[in-house]
């Protein structure tokens, strides 16, 4: 299975002229190639944007469940402010307990989307986790929706910031509600699919030109995912940077 997705993998990074390889038995890479696939997990690839200089003040986890995301993140960005977006109350506690242990780690309970103060449908998934706005599977549950605008500006949280998205194919009206902030935006995290998932989310290569309509441009990517069902590729996390950003503007592979 490791071996599918490293293929995977590398043929959505060929056209990015990178490449990730396995070690060797005797511990070294194969010449002239110089990934591994510890690179392309979420941790490293978080890490990268402190490495890469991209300067972050605030971070809005958008599906942040029970936080776990947040509190990983902090490791790279100790002085940064944390915002979860969630809409789930079984979450509540868990989302509490992070406040009162972490000075900088604030949440609200509510679905993040196109107009503040709203009711939108979300089917509840057994698991909690795979709940969908609008889904076709779980419990439906009204929850409020608000603009990531609308509470970044009650928080009263400055930028630059970062937008993690794990949103289940409802990104597009939570991209509306957050033109605000995303002009101050320097990086946008998304878990993007390779399937239409619902009716109205985008496949990833449709993301990647819609955010690049909006000025922001894929530079890496982690956790490559096949479906259960029959191993084909089904969702991966892109970055996105501005894409004014410096990273562009050196174009060779060494």
């Amino acid at each position: 299975m490791k071996r599918t997705i490293l293929k995977i993998a590398n043929s959505l990074l060929r056209p990015f002229g990178a490449q990730i390889t396995r070690w060797a038995r005797n511990g070294t890479a194969a010449p002239s190639r110089g990934y591994t696939e510890s690179e392309f997990m979420m941790s490293s690839a978080v890490e990268r944007i402190t490495e890469h200089g991209i300067a972050i003040n605030s971070i809005i986890d958008i599906g942040a469940s029970n936080g776990k995301w947040s509190v990983e993140a902090m490791k790279f960005f100790p002085n940064a402010s944390f915002l979860a977006i969630e809409p789930l109350q079984e979450r509540k506690g868990e989302l509490e307990n992070l406040k009162h242990v972490y000075p900088k780690f604030d949440y609200v309970l509510c679905v993040a989307g196109e107009e503040d103060g709203r009711q939108v449908m979300l089917n509840v998934s057994g698991d909690l986790d795979g709940s969908t706005v609008n889904g076709t599977a779980g419990v439906p549950r009204n929850v409020p929706a608000r603009t990531i605008d609308a509470v970044v500006s009650e928080k009263k949280l400055q930028g630059p910031f970062l937008l993690k998205f794990d949103t289940h194919g409802y990104e597009l009206p939570i991209l509306y509600g957050s033109k605000n902030i995303l002009k101050e935006t320097n990086v946008v995290i998304m878990e993007v699919y390779n399937f239409k998932i619902t009716d109205h989310s985008l496949k990833f290569p449709e993301m990647c030109l819609y955010m690049e309509d909006i000025g922001f441009r894929c530079y890496d990517m982690s956790d490559p995912m096949l479906r259960l069902y029959d191993k084909a590729f089904w969702q991966m996390d892109i970055f996105f940077c501005r894409s004014d950003s410096k990273l562009f503007s050196y174009l060779q592979y060494k």
